[in-house]
């Protein structure tokens, strides 16, 4: 079943709408999840996902509806990462913080976070189709750059160069326009 299909049976207030976003999107968005929380956690992130997506939609009707779940998942994912505050739980949320740290500071952040995200959507609009794949993957999705590797036919070595660069690209960027 197609997103828009799924959307209006959402409006609609049909619950075959959480089965058809479960069943088309479920394993992806439980992956996302379960690379920042452990599998109980990711379930029960899936699970609020759901109810969410539920309860915003209506009135809210996005135009892609796997980015729009996914972005409450990977949310709710986060906060549960927050209320425990457990470093086994966030070591890979950490590890992914600290890259993009190198480009953005906490002081830039607390400045002016419309601004920055304004930069990073101009940003990530302007690289090249792999290039913005790969930032996303692995900054936005969390996926491990050995994952990254094998599905761009890449060594680690090149996707850590790459990812090296466009953070140092980015950088440079933020720079330039006086948000860091």
């Amino acid at each position: 079943m197609e997103d828009d299909e799924i959307l209006t049976l959402f409006w609609e207030r049909k619950e075959q709408a959480l089965s058809e976003l479960e069943r088309k999107y479920g394993t992806r968005l439980k992956t996302l999840a379960n690379r920042m929380v452990s599998e109980e956690d990711a379930e029960e992130c899936l699970n609020d996902t759901y109810l969410a997506v539920w309860n915003s939609v209506p009135p809210n009707r996005p135009e892609y509806l796997f980015a729009y779940a996914a972005k409450i998942c990977r949310n709710l994912a986060l906060n549960k990462i927050e209320r425990d505050k457990a470093a086994k739980r966030s070591a890979v949320v950490v590890e992914l913080s600290a890259e993009l740290m190198e480009c953005i500071s906490d002081n830039a952040l607390t400045k002016d976070e419309s601004g920055i995200r304004e930069l990073l959507i101009k940003f990530l609009g302007e690289l090249p189709e792999e290039k913005r794949k790969l930032f996303l993957r692995r900054y936005w999705y969390g996926e491990s750059v050995k994952e990254l590797a094998e599905d761009f036919g890449y060594r680690e070595s090149k996707v850590k160069s790459i990812l090296f660069r466009l953070r140092k690209q980015l950088w440079n960027e933020l720079k330039k326009e006086d948000a860091i």
